[in-house]
C-alpha cells in the first residue's frame, strides 16, 4: 500500500504492481537482453550453416572419387580413348562443378599400384593392368568458411579455409573380352 497523498501509481504488469519510474528505468533492458540473446543465437544459425556446406562438399567429393573408381574398374575409356581421362571427366560429373579437369593446380588424379607394393604408383603406360590397385583421389581442395567466427575454434582460427583430400580404390578387374589392353 502506498501512504495517502503519495503520487505513484501502480500498474498490473505480470502479476506484480510496478511504479511508473521504475517501469521507465527498466525500458533499456529490453533491447541489451534483446542483444545479448540474438548475437549468439545467430552465430550458432551461421555455424550450423558453414558446418553443413562443408560437410555437403566433402560427401560430394566423397561421391565423386567412388564414382570415378566405379567407373575405372570396367576399363572404360568414353570418347576420348584414354581411360585416365574417361575417370577423370566421371570425377568432375559427379563434383558438380566443385573441381573440374582443367583445374590449375590439378586436384584430380588417378594412380594405379601393384598390389605388392601400395605405396609407390606404377608409371605409365602398364599401371592399368588387371589385378592392380586404381586410386583415384581429389586434393587439395580449398573452401573458405561463409561467416567465420573471430577468434580460436578447436585450436584453429576459423579463418583458415578447409582443405579437403577424398580418395577411393579398389582392384581392376578383368579387361572387356575381345580386347588386350586399354590405353591410359
Amino acid at each position: 500500500m502506498t501512504p495517502l497523498g503519495s503520487r505513484v501509481r501502480l500498474y498490473r504488469d505480470g502479476g506484480e504492481c510496478v511504479s511508473e519510474r521504475r517501469r521507465r528505468r527498466s525500458s533499456g533492458n529490453f533491447l541489451i537482453e534483446c542483444t545479448l540473446t540474438m548475437v549468439p543465437t545467430l552465430a550458432l544459425v551461421c555455424a550450423f550453416f558453414d558446418f553443413g556446406l562443408a560437410l555437403f562438399r566433402w560427401t560430394t567429393l566423397q561421391n565423386a572419387v567412388r564414382e570415378g573408381c566405379r567407373y575405372a574398374i570396367t576399363f572404360q575409356t568414353g570418347t576420348t580413348g584414354h581411360q585416365d581421362t574417361a575417370i577423370e571427366a566421371v570425377v568432375q560429373k559427379y563434383a558438380f562443378g566443385m573441381v573440374t579437369t582443367s583445374d590449375t593446380p590439378q586436384h584430380i588424379f588417378v594412380n594405379y599400384y601393384s598390389p605388392a607394393n601400395l605405396t609407390t604408383p606404377i608409371a605409365s603406360p602398364n599401371g592399368n593392368a588387371p589385378g592392380n590397385v586404381v586410386e583415384v583421389s581429389v586434393q587439395n581442395v580449398s573452401w573458405a568458411w561463409i561467416a567465420p567466427l573471430s577468434g580460436v575454434i578447436g585450436g584453429v582460427y576459423s579463418t583458415t579455409p578447409i582443405t579437403f583430400a577424398v580418395y577411393s580404390s579398389d582392384i581392376l578387374g578383368a579387361l572387356p573380352a575381345g580386347t588386350n589392353s586399354v590405353p591410359r
